[in-house]
């Protein structure tokens, strides 16, 4: 901290000037510059606290302050500007917290009542003879000459005390030090509160940190479970099916074939879940890196794919130029890839299939949209779309796990935008997506 000049007679600022409304702003500018070094540490905080304190108007400072359970006082920092005396005081006055109740501590009256205390002058030999016989040594080494103590508040309540001590003869407090002291107390006792506040949510974020990383743990397992221990059973069923039907189709019949058959599907839409489940988790899991990504690129790419895999399928899609987005390239793929691919299943029993990406304006923010003239949804159940398992359609009329959308939301969600479906039984739909949060 820098060196600060102190006041050597009553009522001068630290430039030996009577303590007026410009010099007390001046103290109150330093002060509060000094208390803004250490805005996220409580313990640092308190000891900047007395030491501007100390410097600008006193020979020494104690702060006090009330304990979480606000039964007792406790000395939270001393200074001095005499070494031994500090370390004396601060030895004394850590030997055991005060009881706020029955303490006799001139700052503990001060807590309790919530008003300040002013003691112009003291005859140190007078004080020694008149103060308990514990406190006999500490007070004939400090000699106190004039002492003023002022309640520390935050938001409302008193948290403790400030002691300001002068050592030297002809230089007791005065009322309008009582002022300014008031006033440093008061930006002191903010500090103190914000730098505990500061400090119990890095705790907290801390604590949830560890139990983010604990559970990021657990899913991990449990996909590397999922992926072994409830695959192979899947396998296994699909393999000895297909050998059943190999080896033994004449004593099967067609009702045992069919039977079969219906099992071999179950197997490989189990599976199909567990693929999209693995999906979901790991959109969840990935590390996040926005990037300007070229959209209208990506979303082609997607057709081509899907143009590819469905060879007999003729469908007309227009990608509009220009599209981009500042995303996680990646995510924004895995997106595409399920609100192209729901457009392209849902217009395969279209007579003239037409699907559109693009974007548009709503509500003053830029949404990109993918629109179909397929089979469409009662627009009444949009709200179950982008939950996990909450298909529309029965499986007889369109294939799929109900996992694609959840697994757009969450993207969406992590980009921090939005996602909508609007739509009619027989018309299509569109869906609707933003990448970005709301300005």
């Amino acid at each position: 901290m820098a060196t600060m000049t102190r006041p050597t007679t009553p009522g001068e600022s630290p430039n030996g000037e009577p303590v007026g409304s410009s010099a007390r702003l001046r103290v109150l500018a330093e002060v509060s510059r000094a208390f803004a070094t250490d805005v996220s540490n409580h313990e640092r905080l308190v000891e900047t606290i007395v030491r501007a304190a100390a410097d600008l108007v006193g020979d020494g400072c104690q702060i006090f302050l009330v304990s979480d359970d606000g039964l007792s006082l406790i000395n939270a920092g001393n200074a001095h500007r005499d070494a031994a005396i500090e370390s004396d005081i601060r030895n004394f006055l850590a030997l055991a917290p005060q009881s706020l109740a029955t303490s006799q501590m001139v700052s503990a009256g001060v807590v309790r009542s919530g008003e300040p205390k002013l003691i112009p002058e003291i005859e140190p030999d007078a004080a020694v003879a008149e103060t308990d016989a514990a406190v006999m040594p500490l007070l004939a080494r400090v000699r106190i000459y004039s002492a003023a103590i002022v309640p520390i508040r935050a938001r409302g309540a008193v948290i403790g005390a400030m002691s300001m001590i002068r050592t030297r003869p002809g230089c007791g407090y005065a009322s309008n030090d009582l002022t300014l002291l008031e006033d440093i107390a008061d930006r002191a006792g903010l500090a103190i509160e914000n730098a505990r506040l500061y400090g119990d949510l890095e705790r907290r974020v801390r604590e949830r940190t560890v139990e983010l990383e604990a559970a990021n743990r657990e899913l991990d397992a449990f996909s590397r479970m999922v992926s072994h221990d409830l695959r192979a059973p899947l396998r296994h069923i699909d393999g000895f099916s297909r050998l059943l039907v190999e080896r033994c189709a004449d004593r099967l019949g067609d009702e045992g074939r069919g039977y079969v058959e219906r099992l071999r599907a179950r197997a490989e839409r189990m599976a199909a879940i567990i693929d999209d489940l693995l999906k979901l988790s790991r959109v969840e899991r990935a590390q996040f890196q926005r990037a300007r990504v070229d959209v209208t690129k990506l979303a082609r790419e997607v057709v081509k794919g899907l143009r590819a895999a469905g060879r007999n399928r003729v469908a007309e899609v227009h990608v509009a130029d220009g599209l981009a987005a500042d995303a996680d390239g990646r995510l924004l793929a895995i997106l595409l890839e399920n609100v192209i691919g729901n457009a392209w299943k849902f217009t395969e029993k279209t007579a003239e299939p037409r699907i559109e990406v693009g974007e548009t304006l709503r509500d003053g923010r830029m949404f990109f949209f993918v629109r179909d003239n397929g089979a469409g949804f009662d627009g009444a159940q949009a709200h179950r779309m982008f939950k996990e398992f909450q298909r529309l359609h029965t499986e007889t009329e369109f294939a799929g796990t109900g996992i694609g959308l959840a697994i757009v939301e969450r993207i969406v969600s992590r980009h921090g935008g939005g996602v909508w479906a609007e739509g009619a039984v027989g018309t299509g739909a569109t869906i609707y997506f933003s990448l970005s949060p709301p300005c």
